[in-house]
């Protein structure tokens, strides 16, 4: 089975790969107007260092914070999902402007206690503390 992509799809994106960039320029123009373009170097230099710091932060940590969530039971899947969105983050802040910058912005700023609705939970690990429910502890006997 082979993808192909059709003539409209591809023009469509290659009119948002060109479109994209040329408004990020526009709009790094339009606030470097604004507030001067010194504080608008300041600010593409600070958002690469963070992007990065971000990017390399995610690709050390990520193995411990994996064996910390099945150490206490959790689902792993919730730390991959945060890594991941904190990775994508660390990428658009890399890349210059506002509208980028934006989105990283509500990536890392987007609630990361849960993970997406809809998947279930992996069984715990063998070795995991069981957590207590309804189940009461004894023994039966049964009497005629």
């Amino acid at each position: 089975m082979s993808m192909r992509v059709t003539g409209g799809a591809a023009w469509l994106a290659l009119i948002i790969a060109i479109a994209i960039p040329a408004l990020e320029i526009v709009g790094i123009y339009q606030i470097a107007q604004k507030i001067g373009w010194g504080w608008t170097l300041l600010w593409l230099i600070s958002a690469i260092w963070i992007g990065a710091t971000l990017i390399r932060t995610q690709h050390s940590d990520l193995p411990a914070r994996l064996k910390q969530a099945m150490e206490r039971g959790e689902n792993p899947f919730g730390e991959v999902w945060a890594s991941g969105r904190r990775l994508l983050a660390g990428i658009l802040l890399i890349l210059p402007g506002a509208g980028s910058d934006l989105i990283a912005l509500l990536l890392l700023i987007w609630p990361t206690a849960r993970a997406p609705s809809g998947m279930p939970p992996p069984p715990p690990p063998p070795n995991a503390p069981r957590r207590e429910g309804d189940v009461i502890e004894g023994e039966f006997r049964r009497e005629d």
